[in-house]
């Protein structure tokens, strides 16, 4: 009863630690076996390796390894049990490695066993012969074996379970997930750290199932988690819910939650789940539905697009078609003007619809550029006035005008563009108005060197509702017109306010229906630079005797234009299918003027002008080469004046451009005559 109350108390020693307790029990069975050594060992294959050893000089350190072969445990091992000699010398293993190299007389031993696996052993020697060991040595050594087999197996599975928590606590924080539980018997609420760092509250927080609730952000995620634990604690139904949630920090996230009841006798008695940060996820899915529906919108928008031109062309082209079609057969000189005079207004409305499509799909495509230069703010606004006059003269509507612009107010930016702004006004104004009049001003203030223009259009026509307002700067609206005494492509407003903005400027709109509109513009410009004008031609005064035209075109009916057009002038106009072609003729003749259109199959404008210009053919130096392209971004032009090309017209052109090209071949030949 001694040795077992001693075990009892070296083994139930809260005091001592695991590897304390191992050597109290070495020491114990050196006292109880009367030997000099004692180890514990550990077994891998062939591999004997010390954990644990006491000897009488300490001359054996922990972690020596042996070879299994030279040790007395290989014997124990092969017996599945304890094994022991008290005097190897006359024993049949005199010879063995082990007694050889160490003279160990006496030994006892048993395998640790950990539970189907061997660990390893136990074992104690001497190299003193001892008496003859007793059936109760064996029960001593295999009690101490058992013991230390159960403590392995309880140490290794508590290492591995503490490697699992904290491969999942690693887990955890990877994948944003923590663990929950609600013990219903106590009311008590447990979880994990990491639910803990989502709700962004301190480690030392002790939650509780309402103030856990009240996390989710009011509304729809608080009932959907209420009704959810509801129904989980009266019928059993697990959920899977996104919500909304404001941590502790006031930080808005997107949870998963994950939960399930437990039942024992018919009774809730604990809820638990997972709870996990989706925020980045869900936020994904959002932008790529709101991308989605972007998308399906601009589908939308570009049959709507489709559909509208389609119909908006068809009106201009009916007048242009039509009047060409009665011009055949009319005899009479005044209605053959007339009709020409509708298919030119018919081709200006096409035009008009047509730069309003390219202007749309430029800006829906962020590819709309400014083309700024220096020019006499006043003469805009002075010649949109007298652009306006007749048209508000014949629909019978009073058009007053204050323009309060200096003289000699010189600006820098698109005046191209900011035309393009008053005139759709304008435009809008005189299609909207039937009755009484409308008011155009403009005013200039000098603000820190630069210029802030202020312009007013004011109607007193049918103006505009509410609802209506909200999307006037949206493509394709149009107020409803049920008499269908107006149309457009819907653009023009969304053009001008997208125009508008490119300039860093204001515009806004103030309407009653019925009643009348105001929009009021304030738009930014920078001062300009004076620019020396050039010298105009008299009307009549171009004398194009002996110059010499190349049209260059693929196609005939354009060819045909412009050759028609040239005739204008009393010129007679060589042609050239394509680029290759024109280089040919260019080596047989020389030519004063060349209208050279880019897009051309064989060898295009760009890259016969090239050709031109560095193989010196024709005397270049005084050959002016005009682009004739339906191309007209900013791009385009550039690339035209690298190539060498001196102007750029664009199609369809009007004759005062052809006027200009043609002033400026006879101005470039007279001075390289000179």
């Amino acid at each position: 009863m001694n040795f077992l109350r001693r075990f009892h108390d070296i083994v139930s020693d809260q005091t001592q630690s695991f590897d304390e307790k191992i050597y109290s029990l070495l020491s114990f069975g050196l006292e109880v076996f009367k030997l000099d050594i004692a180890i514990v060992s550990k077994i891998t294959e062939q591999s004997y390796l010390v954990k644990y050893v006491i000897t009488p000089d300490d001359s054996l350190p922990v972690d020596t390894t042996f070879d299994l072969s030279g040790t007395y445990c290989l014997h124990t091992l092969a017996a599945d049990g304890a094994l022991a000699f008290h005097q190897a010398s006359t024993s049949r293993i005199a010879n063995h490695p082990c007694y050889i190299n160490f003279q160990l007389e006496s030994y006892i031993g048993a395998p640790i066993k950990v539970g189907a696996d061997t660990y390893g052993t136990v074992n104690f020697s001497s190299s003193n012969a001892s008496a003859p060991f007793t059936e109760q040595a064996y029960d001593y050594v295999e009690l101490f074996a058992q013991w230390l087999g159960a403590e392995f197996a309880r140490r290794i599975a508590s290492e591995k379970l503490i490697k699992n928590n904290n491969t999942l606590l690693k887990l955890e924080g990877i994948a944003n997930i923590g663990t929950w539980e609600v013990d219903l018997s106590n009311k008590k609420v447990t979880c994990s750290d990491q639910v803990r760092r989502i709700y962004q509250v301190p480690m030392s927080f002790q939650p509780e199932l309402k103030s856990t609730i009240e996390f989710f952000k009011t509304g729809k995620s608080r009932e959907d988690i209420i009704r959810a634990v509801e129904k989980a604690m009266t019928v059993g139904d697990k959920w899977h819910l996104e919500l909304e949630l404001l941590t502790g920090k006031g930080k808005h996230i997107w949870v998963s939650s994950f939960g399930e009841a437990e039942f024992v006798d018919g009774k809730c008695v604990r809820l638990f789940g997972t709870l996990q940060d989706v925020t980045e996820s869900v936020e994904l899915r959002l932008e790529l539905k709101s991308k989605q529906a972007l998308a399906q919108r601009m589908l939308e928008d570009r049959s709507m697009l489709l559909a509208k031109i389609s119909h908006e062309l068809r009106t201009p082209l009916n007048g242009i078609t039509g009047m060409l079609t009665t011009l055949l057969g009319e005899k009479d000189e005044t209605r053959r003007v007339e009709k020409l005079k509708v298919g030119l207004r018919s081709a200006d409305i096409l035009l008009s619809i047509i730069n309003e499509v390219m202007d749309f799909s430029k800006i829906n495509h962020g590819e709309l550029k400014l083309e700024p230069s220096h020019f006499l703010l006043k003469t805009i606004f002075v010649d949109l006035s007298s652009l306006y006059i007749p048209l508000f003269k014949t629909a019978n509507v009073e058009f007053k005008t204050s323009i309060h612009v200096p003289d000699d107010c010189w600006a820098y930016c698109d005046n191209t563009r900011l035309s393009q702004i008053v005139s759709n006004l304008l435009s809008n104004a005189l299609k909207f108005t039937e009755i009484g009049c409308v008011e155009f001003s403009v005013n200039a203030l000098n603000t820190d060197s630069n210029l802030m223009l202020d312009i007013k259009v004011s109607d007193t026509g049918r103006g505009m509702t509410e609802e209506f307002l909200e999307s006037l700067f949206s493509p394709f609206t149009q107020e409803v017109d049920t008499q269908k005494s107006v149309g457009g492509s819907g653009l023009g407003l969304a053009i001008v306010k997208e125009l508008v903005d490119y300039m860093k400027g204001t515009i806004n709109v103030d309407s009653v229906y019925q009643q009348g509109t105001t929009f009021s513009l304030q738009i930014p410009l920078t001062e300009g630079e004076m620019q020396v004008e050039k010298v105009q031609f008299s009307e009549g005064a171009i004398d194009t005797s002996g110059l010499s035209v190349l049209v260059v075109d693929d196609n005939q009916i354009n060819r045909l234009v412009l050759d028609a057009s040239l005739e204008k002038f009393n010129i007679k106009a060589d042609v050239a299918v394509d680029g290759q072609d024109a280089v040919f003729k260019c080596k047989q003749h020389k030519y004063d003027l060349i209208f050279m259109d880019c897009v051309m199959p064989v060898l295009d404008g760009l890259e016969a002008t090239k050709v031109l210009r560095k193989q010196n053919i024709s005397a270049f130096e005084d050959t002016l080469i005009v682009a004739l392209t339906a191309n007209t971004s900013a791009t385009d032009k550039v690339a035209c004046k690298e190539a060498g090309m001196d102007m750029f017209i664009s199609k369809p052109f009007k004759l005062h451009a052809i006027e200009e090209a043609v002033k400026c071949a006879v101005e470039k030949r007279a001075l390289h005559k000179a």
